[in-house]
């Protein structure tokens, strides 16, 4: 969990806050006026990796069907950030500065460079995300095992 942090939560989350703040902020508001928001943010980011880490293990720990609750807890939380995907498309799916987006001026995604750092990281991501599952597979075999 550790190196999934370090390696790649939180070196992904600073360029995102760092290199596209208005675009990381959705452009709720200018990023310029909320600098300190970026070290919160990231921080929130890590406590809920280590939370869901945690909590994942105590339930894949505590049985089969604690187990069954942990997929239902994921699965549930995939389809949150779907809906907030589709919902939030309008801000997503733009990209500029927090000016241009409110002067109708921001860009689709994929006419930047951002749009296609988007689908690398989430294939970097994607691949973590699965070798983290597969570890946390066999732990729970081991666990089961004793």
């Amino acid at each position: 969990m550790a190196i999934f942090i370090g390696v790649v939560l939180t070196p992904v989350n600073l360029y995102l806050y760092l290199a596209h703040p208005a675009w990381s902020w959705m452009y709720l508001f200018d990023p310029e006026g909320v600098t300190g928001l970026t070290m919160a943010s990231l921080l929130a980011h890590v406590a809920m990796v280590v939370g869901g880490w945690y909590g994942g293990a105590r339930l894949v720990r505590a049985g089969k069907k604690k187990e069954q609750l942990a997929f239902y807890a994921l699965a549930g939380g995939a389809a949150l950030v779907l809906l907030a995907l589709s919902l939030c498309w309008g801000r997503v799916g733009r990209y500029g500065t927090f000016r241009e987006f409110t002067d109708g001026r921001a860009l689709a995604l994929m006419a930047g460079k951002l749009g296609y750092v988007l689908v690398v990281i989430a294939a970097g991501v994607a691949t973590a995300a699965g070798f983290v599952g597969l570890e946390l597979m066999r732990d729970s075999r081991r666990v089961r095992a004793r």
